[in-house]
């Protein structure tokens, strides 16, 4: 019997959508301290600042490739899949 991933790859999507909303907005808010707080080069904050938005960057750059990497993944199931039925693993007789 085999089982299906439908399940296990819906979840990770959603996971992985939630996780982009989540970072989005992190970003929003830290760009709204920032203003609010007048974070310029002279400020104490500027290098926590500056740190700050460089991981989040960082981490944008690590979901791309985790949702290149899933899409591609995604791709390869679709195809073995496709390439499985379409036989349908019948013999014809001669």
């Amino acid at each position: 019997m085999k089982m299906s991933n439908k399940g296990s790859l819906a979840g990770l999507s959603l996971g992985l959508v939630v996780t982009l909303v989540a970072l989005f907005m992190g970003l929003y808010m830290i760009d709204q301290v920032s203003d609010v707080a007048s974070i310029d080069n002279t400020s104490d904050l500027y290098s926590t600042f500056t740190d700050l938005t460089s991981n989040v960057s960082t981490i944008y750059d690590v979901m791309i490739l985790v949702i290149i990497i899933f899409a591609l993944g995604v791709a390869i199931s679709v195809l073995r899949n496709f390439a499985g039925s379409v036989g349908g693993g019948r013999e014809m007789a001669v």
